[in-house]
């Protein structure tokens, strides 16, 4: 089977925040984009978590 590499150029912060996410979900970003891959889709219900003082926004960098 062929290996192939998913390129997303994100900022730094944005890396930081999704590292951050990542790890309060107790998984690697490897994980998070394997997991959306073979479902198919990746869907954002709802960007809210993310936004400050939000369940996923690390106060700790404010």
């Amino acid at each position: 089977m062929k290996v192939q590499y998913l390129m997303i150029p994100v900022s730094d912060e944005k890396r930081r925040r999704l590292n951050y996410v990542c790890d309060k979900l107790g998984i690697t970003i490897e994980h998070f984009f394997d997991t959306a891959l073979r479902e198919g889709e990746m869907e954002i219900l709802s960007n809210e978590a993310l936004k400050p003082g939000g369940a996923f926004w690390n106060d700790d960098e404010q």
